[in-house]
């Protein structure tokens, strides 16, 4: 075996024991894992400030057309 080829090995070695858990030194903890789903929080959100948008936007233009001169001029 060249020095190459020994080098690729131990690396590929190295590699293949860091994605198994059992590498030696320089080991991290494992991210603990995070309970229900990650997306569902942020779609949540997402929908409340449509729907607020939309009920602000609404109730806006129902009180401009009811009540004429209630809401400033725009510019």
């Amino acid at each position: 075996m060249t020095a190459t080829d020994e080098s690729e090995r131990r690396l590929a070695e190295a590699l293949q024991a860091r994605a198994t858990g059992a590498g030696g030194r320089g080991r991290t903890r494992a991210a603990s894992r995070v309970r229900g789903r990650a997306g569902t929080s942020t779609g949540t959100a997402l929908l409340l400030a449509l729907l607020g948008g939309a009920a602000l936007g609404t109730v806006l233009a129902l009180v401009s057309l009811l009540a004429p001169g209630v809401l400033p001029p725009l510019g």
